[in-house]
């Protein structure tokens, strides 16, 4: 029996001890080190004006492509543009070729910095749009640095570092198998309530709102498909009983609806932010509404179709160069996704480049026979980096199909993986079909939805 299967079948009170102790563990590898002293760097770089920035990226710029170029195999021998000082970093930048996923996982350990980058490394995935992960490797200054931005975002918020934190997100802190509350668990070492993702549905979310008042969280931090349901189910009733000072939202595109239905049902202020497993790109809103690329986290370009600069007010593709994880440098590389620069600045009156959209798109969610409405399905796939695309389709509330489409190294485990991580969201009364398939159709846009329900249609929209 591994560790998950072991969690599963443990006394939710013992549950609670065991994310406990991991969080304490996450908070010493996020928080520790050199957390403190970056955060205090940033915060003053808040403050900096327009040429101050600029100076500052070009300086960051420059130490990142030299150290790419003198550490990482992959760029070693390339050939690319050195910049020979400061002054010329932007411009060698724009020499260097466009990198994509499949490039970086093509190119396995060759991505990693000989240098180390900042003590012992660890892995994330990514997730999200694209349906395959890749695995990225980081540092623990990496983390620390990562947070950082976290955490000023959450004081643009208002909130504190102590502050109490209902979160939902893509781990299955409670089993699938749990059919009344609660559907939550605490980990006391971050004053954090984990709430699970997986099961709402009409029949529980009174459970949940009455586990938040209980809480009392001064921070919501959630997916917005996640908290949808339980503002819905707070309007209809009347009442208010879940007050926070701040929700901050991400991972999902977040609709102007929506985020006025969760400014109405908990009397608050809703921010949202983007960001990425690849650690290159950080876009975060103000508390004037305006989202604005964070400078100091590294240079995001956005750019047409012939890899040109859009001018502002025109939409162009996302592609990023990467400040913070020295063991992994990633340089121009692209997002997947899009987005629209403001072509006038912030009413807050920050220098930080305003963006007026991020071009995103509503997955489709899998509606349950017991009415639960599951989302944020690509955790399952983050785990299997054999895999070269995979969606899922509902074609009925007791069925779906798994497309996968698999690369080298691809086991029957790994299939069974998938499938055991789909069934542990969906429950047992959903059919999980699986197939291999050639290839996986793109949208209008070119992008690949890896949740697709055959019940229903979601059109893509803006984050605004």
């Amino acid at each position: 029996m591994n560790l998950l299967d072991l969690y599963d079948h443990l006394p939710a009170s013992v549950q609670n001890i065991g994310l406990s102790l991991y969080g304490a563990r996450l908070r010493h590898r996020r928080y520790g080190g050199i957390h403190s002293t970056f955060l205090g760097s940033i915060a003053r770089s808040s403050a900096f004006s327009r040429d101050e920035l600029i100076s500052l990226q070009q300086r960051e710029l420059f130490h990142v492509l030299v150290h790419a170029l003198d550490t990482v195999p992959f760029y070693r021998h390339r050939g690319l543009a050195r910049p020979l000082d400061v002054g010329e970093a932007r411009h060698a930048l724009r020499e260097w070729p466009l990198l994509t996923k499949a490039a970086v996982q093509a190119a396995g350990r060759d991505m990693l910095s000989t240098a180390g980058g900042g003590g012992r490394l660890s892995t994330v995935h990514t997730g999200g749009t694209t349906g395959r992960a890749l695995a990225i490797s980081v540092s623990r200054a990496a983390l620390q640095r990562n947070y950082a931005f976290f955490e000023r975002q959450k004081r643009w918020a208002g909130i504190e570092a102590h502050d109490s934190v209902a979160t939902f997100a893509g781990r299955t802190v409670v089993p699938a198998s749990v059919r009344r509350e609660p559907f939550w668990r605490h980990n006391y070492a971050a004053n954090q309530l984990l709430l699970s993702s997986y099961h709402l549905a009409p029949d529980t979310v009174d459970a949940y709102i009455a586990g938040l008042a209980k809480f009392g969280p001064r921070l919501i931090d959630s997916y917005p498909s996640s908290l949808e349901p339980i503002a819905r189910r707070i309007i209809e009733r009347g009442d208010r009983p879940v007050r926070p000072a701040a929700i901050i939202t991400s991972s999902e595109t977040l609709d102007p609806a929506v985020r006025a239905l969760f400014a109405k049902a908990f009397d608050c202020r809703v921010f949202d932010h983007y960001g990425s497993a690849e650690m290159v790109a950080f876009i975060t809103q103000c508390n004037h509404g305006g989202y604005h690329v964070n400078p100091e986290y590294g240079i995001l370009e956005l750019l047409d179709d012939s890899g040109a600069p859009v001018a502002d007010g025109q939409i162009g593709e996302i592609v990023a160069t990467g400040f913070i994880n020295h063991a992994m440098p990633l340089i121009r590389y692209r997002m997947g996704d899009s987005a629209r620069m403001a072509a006038v600045p912030c009413t807050c009156g920050s220098a930080f480049p305003h963006v007026e959209a991020i071009l995103g798109r509503t997955d489709d969610v899998i509606v349950t026979p017991d009415g639960r409405r599951v989302g944020r399905i690509d955790p399952i796939f983050k785990a299997v980096t054999s895999l070269h695309e995979a969606r899922v389709v509902q074609t009925a509330l007791d069925h779906v199909r798994l497309e996968l489409v698999v690369g080298t190294g691809f086991r029957d485990a790994d299939r069974e993986e998938l499938i055991s991580g789909l069934r542990s969201r969906l429950g047992p009364h959903v059919r999980v079909e699986c197939i291999e398939v050639p290839k996986i159709p793109r949208t209008q846009g070119g992008k690949l939805r890896t949740v697709v329900s055959q019940l229903n249609a979601h059109a893509p929209t803006e984050r605004l």
